[in-house]
């Protein structure tokens, strides 16, 4: 080490200045190429792949939302089982505004239900239908005559 300092001491101050500058320089370059340039290309990389992981966010947030429902409607459709089909459809009957059009309803074979509906809107019991059928009780036959404007009446028999 003392060889070296005696080697830089014995050149001009011109030529310690050049070496100074040069052993700057080289330190600049090094630092650039191993560090800076390799940061900054990765940082472009992360940008872009910020929206593409923002979309994925977005869908697996939609997913989980779906997985949610689908997980209460099967919660809910678990506790109804344990419930007669009567207390179901009735209780749905009641939520969709149907109880009162319901004229007759009585337990058939197979732990099937009869209903009979009278002068009831059809979208309305369409809709009340989809309810059912998201509860796990299916349309097994129907009858629907129209009695005036949009209303009808229906002989339905559900099922689980």
């Amino acid at each position: 080490m003392n060889e070296f300092k005696q080697r830089i001491q014995s050149l001009t101050e011109r030529e310690q200045l050049v070496l100074g500058i040069g052993v700057i320089c080289t330190i600049l370059i090094v630092l650039y190429a191993f560090v800076w340039e390799p940061w900054q290309e990765e940082l472009n990389r992360l940008r872009q792949q910020v929206p593409i992981k923002q979309e994925t966010l977005m869908w697996m947030q939609e997913q989980a939302a779906q997985v949610d429902s689908l997980l209460q409607k099967e919660a809910i459709t678990k506790q109804l089982d344990n419930q007669p089909l009567l207390t179901v459809i009735e209780g749905s009957a009641q939520r969709s505004g149907l109880n009162k059009h319901i004229r007759r309803m009585a337990p058939g074979e197979n732990g099937q239900v009869q209903i009979w509906l009278t002068d009831v809107e059809f979208n309305k019991w369409i809709n009340w239908l989809e309810q059912l059928r998201t509860l796990g009780i299916e349309v097994n036959t129907a009858s629907v005559n129209r009695t005036k404007d949009n209303r009808v009446t229906v002989r339905v028999t559900l099922q689980r």
